[in-house]
């Protein structure tokens, strides 16, 4: 049977003692823990487990000091919570900054945004991982401006994974990988709504490609044989050539404008891009580090829309800074797991950043 200790505090009272030395008229104090800076307060195992409920569990304030309150019968304030995280946030700006400069030497970065409330507004969220790190920064526009401001972009060398969104690609001294399965995704709107043949054609092609790459990749290959890639090539160029003819195009759904020019269809936009960007598409396939999607952007991203759809909007800049920071050091304390470590807990690494 697998049972729990019993819940409880234990409070530990520290003294020190003053000495008169009766020839020097001095006197010596002897010095407390370095922890140990107020009359009475909370430890670092304790403020680890608030911080790692609420920014790892993403409890509501008011539930995670409940929370405590059930289990161990100690109230514990809200303020507190709030001191024990404005805490861990500053320790860990550091680990960050390590962490923002780990990215930018990293061969694949995924990249991402979302929007989010704050104090009312509506920000964005912006996001860099891989496969060990998550990297979250707030900012108040979406485009290249906080990207930018994010400081991971612009000394990035390696390929950026993301959606097809133009903003990504004024950095052009990295490489760029599009998500495919947005491209399938839009390719199935072409299929039901605009009844585009070449849709179909293509979704096979990706899924085909797909298939043998990771076949590859079960039996050890680092590569497909250069015929593979050629063919498959081939596939592609005559799939978007055939229907970038005239007759083939399917028409915008909405009434063509009086004046000015004709807004093209979502589907025409769709099959410029694989025109244009080809190799970007194509990049899992050339290119075995290279995912074909942007899961793991997305999955960073998920939970984050998951506690503002809990707690609701965020208070402040400051509040939103530090859970961002707090967040992503625990996801990234997640990722690195080894069966060495399996059995670590996260708060008991979150302790430390207290």
């Amino acid at each position: 049977m697998f049972e729990l200790p019993s819940l409880r505090l234990e409070v530990t009272e520290h003294q020190t003692e003053m000495k008169h030395c009766p020839f020097c008229a001095q006197e010596s104090q002897g010095a407390f823990p370095a922890e140990v800076s107020q009359p009475v307060q909370y430890g670092a195992r304790m403020k680890g487990l608030l911080v790692y409920l609420n920014h790892g569990q993403l409890l509501p304030y008011d539930r995670t000091t409940a929370l405590i309150e059930d289990l161990i019968g100690q109230p514990v304030s809200q303020g507190t919570l709030l001191t024990a995280t404005q805490a861990c946030a500053a320790q860990l700006v550091e680990s960050e900054t390590v962490m923002k400069q780990a990215l930018r030497q990293a061969p694949v970065v995924h990249v991402d945004e979302t929007g989010l409330y704050e104090n009312g507004r509506r920000i964005w969220l912006h996001s860099a991982s891989t496969q060990d790190m998550t990297f979250y920064f707030p900012h108040e526009k979406r485009g290249h401006a906080a990207m930018q401001a994010a400081e991971v972009l612009p000394a990035f060398q390696g390929i950026a994974v993301h959606d097809h969104w133009e903003a990504y690609q004024q950095f052009e001294q990295c490489e760029h990988a599009f998500c495919n399965a947005h491209h399938l995704r839009e390719l199935q709107r072409a299929i039901d709504q605009d009844q585009a043949a070449w849709a179909e054609e293509m979704t096979t092609l990706f899924l085909d490609i797909k298939e043998q790459v990771d076949h590859a990749k079960a039996v050890g290959q680092t590569a497909l044989s250069p015929d593979e890639i050629t063919h498959f090539q081939t596939q592609y160029r005559g799939i978007v050539d055939q229907a970038l003819q005239p007759s083939l195009m399917t028409p915008p759904a909405t009434k063509p404008p009086t004046r000015g020019r004709q807004k093209q269809s979502k589907t025409k936009n769709l099959l410029d891009r694989f025109d244009r960007y080809q190799t970007e598409t194509l990049r899992f396939m050339t290119d075995f580090r290279v995912p074909f999607d942007n899961n793991l952007a997305e999955r960073d991203l998920r939970m984050i829309k998951v506690k503002q759809k809990i707690s609701g909007t965020f208070r402040s800049p400051e509040g939103t800074r530090a859970f961002c920071r707090i967040r992503g050091f625990i996801s990234t304390i997640k990722k690195q797991r080894t069966e060495r470590f399996e059995k670590r807990i996260a708060f008991e690494r979150v302790k430390f950043a207290i």
